[in-house]
């Protein structure tokens, strides 16, 4: 997906990969700088050892960019480490050291690493499932060690506060925002702290036509985490007899976005997500889709699962654990308690893995998660009291019956190994076996009789059952229309309407849609498919995926281009012609909203926003001009707006009439606590001298949790910020 992998070379000792990777030849050996996600799959496609060292940034504050908190920088989480650890402890048999800032951030990591190679590490966090413990440990068992791994085994975690930069020929330093590596005390490479560049998966599926039956699986991915050319196991599930159901994501592959952007689709056509496990290579696209997608995030998993990814997201995130749990819905999904969403009917037991994980079975479809399927090793586990008769029988008979069955394999003492016996096994059980998780895809030559019912879950791959579906392109146009938050503002009618009106046009890979100062053709768009890179100044800001919208500005105004527009691959975008969007922008008021999208796009916060998600807020902020002392609120009433201050000063007092606090810096969001926690004022406000401020009221605030995570987080961040730092003057 990247445009090179080429090395550049940035100075002496340092070369960078993409998504702001470095490497830094040292006397102590390479040193990794920053880890995202998918990491050791840039390195090994580069030729790339991956070093034992590895040095994380610092911490985000969180409130201080959207999508960024702690380790995470716009959804994407730069201390990605475990696949380095793995590949150092398991090929190379060395220790890794993860290298903080601060302790704080060293003692957070090492909570993440307890909870994705160990799981929980106290028995009530199982509750009635003790026995889940018990299954875990046994699937980890590694010989060498007669026991399973623990992070003490796998890796060292220091921190440059506590010393930890030392590795004897270089000592490693942070002074501002670089990070200084010294040897024989003279500086010999330096790195600079920011996080700068658009993070892009190093591949996506290939996008297909997708004609859609009553059962319908696309996998984003079917490898595993040491695989550079494939994707980690992530699949959409679609099922029910109507074109418009939303897709089932299983597992979140890393840069979820990107890749469900170039396959056509947006995070608003996802109804649920099904987490099985916390492993990276299931889990590392999560944070990006609850926190950059323009739709809430509904979560099924157990409550062992949910519990521990509190705790991990909280550690990611620098935040308290309510805090990330107050990011999406959770439905618990336990054994014997189905869940009933939209005509779907989950259920679920506890897999084999080593960590807790499900396998879930909904409306035809099963998928085992990591589970490893092996009826003599039940057999084993039952003679040595591991399993119960009842709990091999479970695990035995939970596929049986199944449409289609998803079976993670990979071989190993955790996953299931391909053996003609596995696959007699599970072709027994189901009509249809897709093996994921695994860039091997041959089958033992034994079981040739069997190749007709078994396939391979390369990415891009479909798995179709039943009748097919009557295809509309007017209504996947409707879809997109609604898929952007602007346009989802109209009514269903008026989309319908607008579907039939639009055109789509096609772009082909690396064609310019729109260059920087050229004027405006006075067309409108959305992207309707593929991806769309946004150039600025020569420098690429962002990717955008369906649902979309591009060209407002210069639409309604005239304006020349501001961005230059590539297409990222083979694109379509829904266009409307002036007229037709002119009626839109006088429908929704977008030419009155433009000047406040203006100054949005000029608040540290919010500048890198696409613009049509300004506008978009614009419409929601109502302009309140306030006169010196006039009163705001008051302590203890209950509250149902947030504020944006755009000029003056707004004045805290507490209960007693004692000065807290006085905001002045323009940009400043403040007072949205009652509405976002559902508690009553804990201070009462009024301006200082005349002030402008506009307003978010409580169905706004609703409607930014729905659609922009990111912005609630920020807004939460904020809000616990200013309640912390509040003291009587």
């Amino acid at each position: 997906m990247s445009d090179s992998l080429a090395p550049i070379t940035v100075a002496k000792h340092v070369r960078a990969l993409p998504n702001n990777i470095y490497l830094v030849d040292t006397q102590a050996g390479d040193v990794l700088v920053n880890c995202p996600p998918e990491t050791l799959k840039y390195l090994l496609a580069a030729g790339v050892t991956p070093p034992a060292h590895v040095l994380l940034p610092p911490d985000m504050l969180a409130g201080r960019e959207l999508g960024s908190s702690g380790f995470v920088r716009r959804g994407i989480n730069y201390a990605s480490v475990e696949f380095i650890i793995y590949s150092n402890f398991f090929i190379k048999n060395r220790r890794a050291r993860l290298i903080t800032v601060s302790e704080d951030q060293a003692a957070r990591l090492r909570l993440i690493l307890l909870e994705t190679i160990s799981g929980p590490s106290d028995d009530a966090a199982y509750g009635p499932y003790v026995w889940v413990r018990r299954e875990c440990a046994a699937a980890a068992y590694y010989p060498p060690l007669g026991r399973s791994p623990r992070v003490d085994d796998l890796v060292d975690i220091v921190s440059l506060e506590a010393g930890g930069g030392d590795l004897g020929a270089t000592q490693i330093a942070l002074e501002g925002e670089e990070f200084v590596f010294y040897e024989g005390g003279d500086p010999v490479a330096r790195v600079n702290t920011q996080i700068s560049q658009v993070a892009l998966p190093l591949t996506v599926a290939p996008p297909r036509p997708l004609h859609r039956q009553e059962l319908t699986l696309q996998f984003i991915g079917g490898s595993d985490g040491f695989d550079p050319a494939g994707i980690t196991t992530c699949f959409l599930a679609y099922l029910g007899t109507s074109v418009q159901t939303q897709a089932t994501l299983f597992d979140a592959a890393a840069y979820v976005l990107v890749r469900l952007g170039n396959l056509g689709m947006a995070s608003h056509h996802i109804s649920e997500v099904v987490l099985s496990h916390l492993h990276e290579d299931h889990v590392a696209g999560l944070p990006e889709l609850i926190l950059m997608g323009s739709h809430r995030v509904r979560l099924l998993t157990s409550d062992i699962v949910y519990a521990s990814l509190l705790r991990l997201l909280g550690a990611m995130l620098a935040l308290p654990e309510s805090e990330a749990a107050a990011l999406f819905d959770y439905y618990p999904l336990n054994p014997g308690a189905p869940v009933e969403l939209d005509g779907r009917r989950f259920e679920t037991i506890y897999a084999i893995h080593s960590i807790p994980t499900i396998a879930v079975r909904v409306n035809g479809i099963c998928y085992s998660g990591d589970m490893r399927y092996d009826e003599d090793w039940f057999s084993e586990l039952e003679g040595l009291g591991v399993l119960s008769s009842a709990r091999r029988n479970e695990l035995m008979q939970f596929a049986e019956g199944a449409s289609v069955l998803v079976q993670d394999v990979g071989g190993g003492s955790i996953h299931s190994t391909i053996t003609p016996r596995l696959l007699q096994a599970l072709t027994a059980k189901s009509q249809r076996l897709v093996l994921a998780h695994t860039s091997k895809h041959l089958l033992p030559t034994e079981s040739d009789d069997l190749a007709g019912r078994i396939e391979f879950a390369r990415s891009g791959h479909v798995v179709a059952l039943g009748e097919l579906l009557p295809d509309d392109s007017r209504v996947e146009i409707a879809e997109t229309i609604a898929a952007c938050p602007l346009f989802a503002r109209l009514s269903v009618a008026t989309r319908l309407s607008l579907a039939m009106q639009a055109e789509v046009l096609d772009w082909a890979e690396g064609q310019t849609i729109m260059r920087e100062g050229d004027a405006s053709d006075g067309q409108a768009y959305i992207v309707h498919s593929g991806l769309v890179e946004i150039w600025v100044g020569g420098a690429q800001v962002r990717v955008l995926g369906r649902g979309n919208s591009i060209g407002e500005r210069g639409a309604i105004l005239g304006d020349l281009r501001t961005s230059t527009m590539t297409a990222r691959g083979p694109v379509q975008l829904v266009s409307f012609a002036p007229k037709i969007f002119q009626d839109v922008a006088e429908r929704l008021g977008l030419a009155a909203a433009f000047a406040r999208a203006d100054w949005l796009g000029g608040v540290p916060v919010l500048c890198d926003l696409p613009w049509a998600s300004l506008l978009d807020l614009a419409l929601d902020l109502q302009p309140r001009q306030m006169l010196a002392d006039e009163p705001l609120f008051s302590y203890g009433d209950p509250g149902y707006e947030g504020y944006l201050l755009v000029r003056g000063a707004i004045t805290f007092n507490d209960a007693s009439g004692g000065l807290l606090d006085t905001l002045r810096d323009p940009g400043q969001f403040f007072g949205g606590r009652s509405a976002l926690y559902g508690t009553p004022r804990s201070a009462s406000a009024h301006a200082s001298i005349d002030s402008e401020i506009w307003e978010l009221s409580a169905p706004t605030l609703q409607r930014l949790n729905l659609l922009y995570p990111n912005i609630l987080l920020h807004l939460r961040a904020v809000e616990a910020g200013l309640q912390r730092n509040r003291r009587p003057i």
